[in-house]
């Protein structure tokens, strides 16, 4: 089996981090909680445009509008709180024990996101990572999938073996369904909305490998007749 695995807030807290870094710097400039509300609200989880938070966070604190320069602190914040969610890196070790291929497929700049690898010390746990900077190309668009696949050798995979498995169904879910290959979602507890709909939905990357282990698992012994 191949796992293609998202990084941010499927393998790492990201928005955890961001949020810490914020309440940092809201106490620091002596803002309020309607301040830090705005802040992680602008931040879209992540999606947002960078300098479009940036410019809220300089608004909000009253930093000297260089949005450039704010961009750069909050992505120096989020690097020094990142973690890696508890029992990931066991958890890839796992897979790879019973033979399977693990690769990380971020959106990002190469900068950042492989800082957060760095931090959180994921390298040694996975086989490949996929960076979409470095790709010129940006999930949900499925290229970036070919390309993980690719990278370990495993362009020619039946698709049925291979998982894409990420918290955004924008991004993640659509970029494997794009790419013909099998789906889970790190809910967070979320609803799925309108969403592309995945095979397979756990609050957890936990959760869903164990969902997925699951729909793979041979079917028992028929019982005895009577």
């Amino acid at each position: 089996m191949i796992w293609l695995l998202d990084l941010d807030n499927t393998l790492v807290g990201r928005d955890d981090a961001f949020a810490l870094w914020a309440a940092d710097a809201v106490a620091r400039a002596g803002g309020s909680g309607d301040d830090l509300a705005a802040i992680v609200a602008a931040d879209g989880g992540g999606f947002a445009r960078k300098t479009d938070v940036a410019r809220v966070i300089a608004d909000r604190l009253g930093w000297e509008a260089d949005l450039p320069a704010v961009v750069e602190r909050f992505r120096a914040g989020i690097l020094a709180h990142v973690r890696a969610y508890p029992g990931v890196p066991a958890l890839l070790d796992g897979l790879r024990a019973e033979g399977d291929r693990v690769v990380v497929v971020t959106n990002g700049t190469s900068a950042q996101q492989r800082g957060k690898i760095a931090r959180c010390a994921l390298a040694p746990h996975v086989d490949a990572v996929v960076v979409s900077e470095e790709e010129g190309a940006a999930k949900p668009d499925p290229r970036l999938l070919e390309v993980a696949l690719e990278r370990v050798g495993a362009d020619g995979a039946d698709r049925r073996d291979v998982w894409m498995v990420g918290d955004a169904l924008h991004a993640d879910v659509a970029a494997g369904r794009a790419a013909e290959v099998r789906t889970g979602w790190v809910s967070h507890g979320r609803d799925a909305g309108d969403g592309p709909a995945p095979d397979v939905v756990g609050r957890t990357v936990h959760d869903v490998v164990a969902a997925v282990r699951a729909l793979a698992a041979p079917a028992g012994p028929a019982p005895a007749r009577p």
